[in-house]
């Protein structure tokens, strides 16, 4: 019964049923005066007064209106239940086309508005813009989905509030929405429509699950509809590639899709893919750099590496794979994978060599982080004691308290802490008081042409006794030549690394590779 509420129904159905009544009627009435039938009646009654035929027929006269009674009830509730089929259907067709959570038509009904949209896109251009949230799976992670629940519900009416009353706000799925946007003169309108969006996003949403509050952001990927015939597909496609490519770029909140950029969110969904089969089948690999002690030259440890093996032989260095898995939530699965590896390694290695690996910003939503690393070195026969984590900048400026709880857990196990990359990120001297790491890695863009640049020179020398004072050891990253690494030795770092004393390489090759390598004037002394 499509498009048929209760009245049309009731309407037909008494037409038909008045028309077979009346029918009915017209045929008892042509008999009955062809055989004269109340005549007959009286005279059949008469003659059979034993039947008591008129109180029969008395009865029957009066037994019309007590159906009639009944048929009027009947047909009331027969009206209530289509009513209530109708609102059931109502609501079917609500929970197939709205998200239950926000109340938002879902990814079905977006499709539905969008390809009617594209009929009339010669000659009404829209925009169709994708919103993903940044940092809504560390919400999810660290304060539960009921906090994610209610960042999905203000982004929804932070949407709302931007745009017209009928204007399409969806959400895809996940932290995805969608805004059509038709109501732009120009590229600059529709640009401060964008940038509206995106300012929607910029003020802490409050979780009163938790009594806190985040701020998480958006990465807004637009594409411009303006012609008919584009496929639905294809336009959420391009849609998508934008907004990874704004994701992907630091400091850019939303990206206009460019012809070419298809192609990239394809070879990054194949990435991610083959990413994926590689973490399950265990295919992360780690390469070794050693950790030089600058004053004797001596080995104290190795830093893993991740490698990714392709079935060709060739070899994906992180910057390919690692932000991927980050963005996919892979990146817990690859890090405990390859400490397993390499702590297995370094089980064989000299005792007191050190092992260090890096950990992602994204991990320290994970509490069982500490837990888990502990678990992965118990299992490998590797102290915590020879275990040092890498620990970006950019994780104290995300969630500065949460990176101090698993600082400060890290160290009471027993595993060491350094920060990395030191001089690229937003890191203070109060995150250096506050914090309680063992060391200090000097990011390799100071180091690349330390002997002849003053400045590189004056950063690190200052680097170096403030970290001294603070009772910080120093690292330093990226030496590739002898004269860099006289340079750091006299300013008073602690422990080098680079090409000078070796290239990452897989296991006992790393150590292969380092002594066939080695410069004589280091007269590096292994202890490996």
């Amino acid at each position: 019964m499509k498009n048929l509420d209760s009245k049309t129904f009731f309407s037909r159905a008494a037409r038909i049923e008045a028309f077979a009544i009346f029918g009915f009627f017209g045929v008892l009435l042509t008999v009955s005066i062809a055989f004269q039938g109340f005549e007959t009646v009286i005279e059949f009654s008469r003659d059979h007064e034993s039947w008591e035929l008129d109180e029969i027929l008395t009865a029957l006269m009066i037994m019309p209106l007590a159906l009639a009674i009944y048929t009027i009830r009947r047909l009331f509730e027969l009206r209530e239940q289509f009513r209530r089929r109708i609102a059931a259907e109502k609501e079917a067709s609500a929970l197939a086309f709205h998200d239950p959570l926000t109340g938002l038509p879902n990814r079905r009904k977006a499709y539905q508005v969008i390809e009617a949209a594209t009929q009339d896109a010669d000659t009404r251009h829209f925009a169709l813009a994708l919103i993903d949230l940044d940092r809504f799976k560390s919400v999810n992670d660290q304060y539960g989905h009921l906090a994610g629940d209610e960042v999905l519900l203000a982004a929804t009416e932070n949407l709302r509030s931007r745009v017209r009353e009928g204007d399409l706000v969806a959400r895809l799925g996940g932290d995805e929405f969608v805004v059509m946007l038709d109501d732009f003169a120009s590229s600059e309108a529709l640009v401060g429509r964008v940038e509206d969006i995106v300012s929607a996003f910029a003020k802490p949403i409050e979780l009163p699950s938790v009594d806190s509050a985040v701020t998480v952001g958006a990465s807004v990927g637009v594409t411009l509809v303006d012609r008919s015939g584009i496929e639905i597909d294809q336009i959420i496609t391009q849609a998508d590639a934008a907004m990874y490519r704004a994701k992907a770029s630091p400091g850019q909140s939303f990206c206009f899709f460019e012809p070419g950029m298809d192609r990239a969110v394809t070879e990054r969904a194949r990435t991610e893919r083959e990413l994926r089969e590689a973490i399950a089948a265990d295919a992360i690999e780690p390469f070794f750099q050693p950790l030089v002690e600058l004053s004797t030259g001596r080995i104290l440890g190795y830093e893993a590496l991740a490698r990714w093996r392709q079935q060709d032989g060739a070899v994906k260095d992180p910057d390919e794979f690692i932000p991927i898995a980050e963005e996919c939530g892979l990146i817990g699965d690859l890090y405990f994978g390859l400490l397993a590896k390499a702590a297995r390694e370094a089980r064989e290695w000299d005792q007191g060599t050190i092992l260090s690996i890096n950990l992602s910003p994204l991990q320290f939503s994970d509490p069982w982080l500490v837990g888990r690393t502990l678990k992965v070195l118990n299992h490998a026969g590797l102290s915590p004691a020879r275990l040092e984590v890498e620990i970006t900048e950019s994780a104290l400026v995300s969630e500065l308290e949460t990176a101090r709880a698993v600082i400060a857990n890290f160290k009471r196990q027993g595993i060491k802490v350094s920060l990395d990359d030191f001089g690229t990120g937003y890191s203070s001297l109060r995150h250096l008081s506050e914090l309680h790491f063992d060391k200090l890695k000097i990011d390799r863009s100071f180091i690349s042409n330390i002997d002849t640049n003053l400045d590189s020179q004056t950063i690190v020398q200052a680097v170096t006794s403030m970290a001294h004072h603070l009772g910080l050891q120093v690292i330093v990253e990226g030496v590739e030549t002898e004269a860099s690494a006289q340079s750091v030795r006299d300013f008073g770092c602690d422990v080098g690394q680079g090409f000078l004393y070796g290239r990452p390489a897989p296991g006992h090759a790393a150590k292969q590779e380092n002594s066939d390598s080695e410069p004589s004037e280091s007269k590096v002394e292994r202890v490996a």
